[in-house]
């Protein structure tokens, strides 16, 4: 099996990487797609045309003819929801209409050139002073006064966590957004890796998280809820991993949203089938440590993907919980919207398998400005100067490019 770079020697740039440094996992690069599908304010559209007539049984229709088209191929569709997404699940809230743009809420393609590659160890070449920062996230102050709300609706018994998230806007003198994304993969070495390049938006994914997997019918979700620096010096960062291991109060916050999970998968899997793994596992990754768990099942015979994303979609672990009145909050709380943050990449197999992940530790490129949010959990006994360093510590990956 080829590398990556051997790959782009060969054929050129990819539109899409399905990429992963996990070695469990399958990495694909892929050049071009015959098809395109996405969904914005405006409507429903097929190739930039706009179609008439239930979104539902239209987004069902072409991904049937996408597996049949695809049958001997490892990929039928791949794509992502915007978490903005979330306003055409939970039509029953009145989601603030301000804040909307024309950023797609779901958008997926039929890929024509599928190569599997192989991990690599790839040396990074020059890549000092790429990006620069044109407006940083909320200043320590007014960060404090919006945790400040949120534990007025904590107190109040509304909520028992939210997600709280801001974003960087970004420029950069690479002109290239594949040669920029190379250059952080190198660095990040992503669990759960997607790049999208389109005329109209770039995606550069560097995802430690899984959103969903399915195979063979067998469902899982890996929320990912508690946080701590990492360190390259051995002892150092045993001990961040013992705090974090210790921590009662990361441990109720990664409860609440396992719990939540639980709930979700309970939607449209077996009775009796669901069962939590490995719960509360330490994890380390490039730049950070963090507790994972694992939330399995067996799905109910009738169950499609577009249920799983119903039921699933937003991840819990990017709202809070309760889920319906974190995300109103949170609707009242941050002034932008998220786009492809805390939404979700991935991919659908011929025979209805998939993979997507919780689109974190995510550059995105639209309107000619690169955006990365940050964020992380509030609950009550949350030290809103450790949140606000925890939420700058998200975005150490980036900090090499500076």
């Amino acid at each position: 099996m080829q590398s990556l770079d051997q790959l782009i020697n060969k054929n050129g740039e990819p539109n899409i990487l399905i990429d992963s440094f996990n070695e469990k996992y399958k990495r694909y690069a892929i050049w071009d797609y015959s098809e395109c599908i996405y969904l914005d304010r405006t409507g429903f559209y097929l190739n930039g045309n706009i179609i008439k007539g239930n979104f539902e049984n239209l987004f069902r229709e072409i991904l049937a003819k996408w597996k049949e088209d695809q049958k001997n191929q490892q990929i039928a569709a791949v794509g992502f929801m915007s978490y903005e997404f979330k306003d055409y699940i939970y039509t029953h809230i009145d989601f603030d209409k301000k804040k909307h743009n024309n950023f797609p809420l779901l958008w997926f393609c039929k890929p024509k050139k599928i190569i599997e590659y192989c991990i690599d160890n790839s040396k990074i070449s020059d890549s000092k002073s790429m990006l620069g920062v044109v407006n940083d996230i909320l200043p320590l102050n007014e960060y404090k006064s919006k945790i400040d709300k949120i534990k007025s609706y904590l107190k109040n018994g509304d909520v028992y966590q939210i997600n709280f998230t801001d974003k960087k806007i970004l420029n950069s003198t690479q002109n290239s957004s594949f040669k920029l994304y190379s250059i952080l993969r190198t660095l990040a070495q992503p669990q759960e890796g997607i790049f999208i390049k389109n005329k109209d938006f770039d995606i550069l994914s560097l995802s430690p998280e899984s959103f969903v997997k399915v195979k063979n019918r067998k469902i899982q979700t890996s929320p990912i809820k508690g946080t701590r620096p990492f360190s390259k010096n051995l002892s150092e960062n045993k001990k961040l991993k013992f705090q974090l291991q210790n921590s009662e109060k990361d441990k109720a916050e990664h409860l609440m949203i396992v719990d939540l999970l639980r709930n979700d998968l309970g939607k449209i899997c077996k009775m009796n089938s669901v069962k939590v793994e490995d719960l509360y596992k330490i994890k380390s990754f490039k730049t950070i440590n963090h507790m994972v768990s694992k939330v399995v099942g067996e799905l109910n015979s009738n169950v499609d993907e577009l249920d799983i994303i119903n039921a699933l979609f937003p991840g819990g672990s990017i709202t809070g919980a309760p889920k319906e009145s974190a995300m109103k909050i949170i609707d009242e709380l941050e002034n932008k919207p998220r786009n492809i943050y805390t939404g979700s990449l991935g991919y659908i197999k011929p025979n209805g398998d998939m993979s997507f992940n919780i689109s974190i530790r995510t550059l995105l490129r639209y309107n000619n400005k690169y955006e990365y949010g940050i964020g992380g959990g509030i609950v009550w006994d949350s030290n809103e100067t450790e949140e606000w360093n925890e939420a700058q510590q998200k975005s150490k990956i980036l900090e090499p490019l500076f």
